[in-house]
């Protein structure tokens, strides 16, 4: 069973994968695993060096600064990293099921690309902030995100939308830390109820 846990850049995503990871449940960073396949002669490497050019990588790996400046400016730029990278992404979602066990995945893209991903996971829990808390993150993490393309609020507006007609559990983050985890531990507990975990 995989288990999507989702939302926008600052909702607090990387913050539930680690409470769920502390009550000894797999987890899996997919965002962690691009840094990874983002270093010298590794597939993700290769892949921007030679569909994006040799001044986005350096000795090391993918200079993922300059590469986030340069696809956030442009639609056309952000459109051809994710036509490269989902396929790559696509694949280790189908490794990972292949180990028979229960997985959570953080997977932030998911929102903005349901149709491609939707049909490997079993249930999705979409993690949301109100806008203040969730922009101060979102300007931390992406501070070069000005020109954030438009096309994907209108895709993020259709999730929220969606998230709340009941298709995604719902994980409200505006309060503190343990709140929080209370939230998520009562998810966990009701999985289990249904002896869905």
């Amino acid at each position: 069973m995989l288990v999507c846990v989702t939302g926008e850049v600052g909702s607090g995503k990387t913050e539930v994968i680690k409470i769920i990871k502390r009550h000894n449940y797999h987890t899996f960073v997919m965002d962690d695993y691009v840094h990874q396949i983002y270093k010298k002669n590794k597939i993700g490497y290769q892949l921007i060096k030679k569909h994006f050019g040799s001044q986005y990588v350096n000795s090391e790996k993918v200079n993922r600064k300059k590469l986030g400046k340069f696809v956030f400016s442009n639609l056309d730029n952000l459109k051809k990293l994710n036509r490269i990278m989902i396929p790559i992404i696509q694949a280790k979602i189908e490794e990972i099921a292949e180990k028979s066990k229960l997985f959570f995945i953080e997977l932030g893209i998911y929102i903005y690309y349901k149709k491609q991903f939707s049909k490997y996971f079993d249930k999705v829990i979409y993690v949301n902030r109100n806008k203040k808390l969730k922009n101060k993150n979102f300007q931390k993490k992406i501070p070069y995100s000005s020109n954030f393309p438009t096309f994907l609020v209108g895709k993020l507006n259709k999730a929220i939308k969606t998230a709340h007609n009941g298709e995604y559990i719902i994980v409200e983050n505006h309060e503190n830390l343990k709140k929080l985890q209370d939230k998520i531990l009562r998810i966990l507990k009701k999985f289990l109820k249904q002896n869905i975990l």
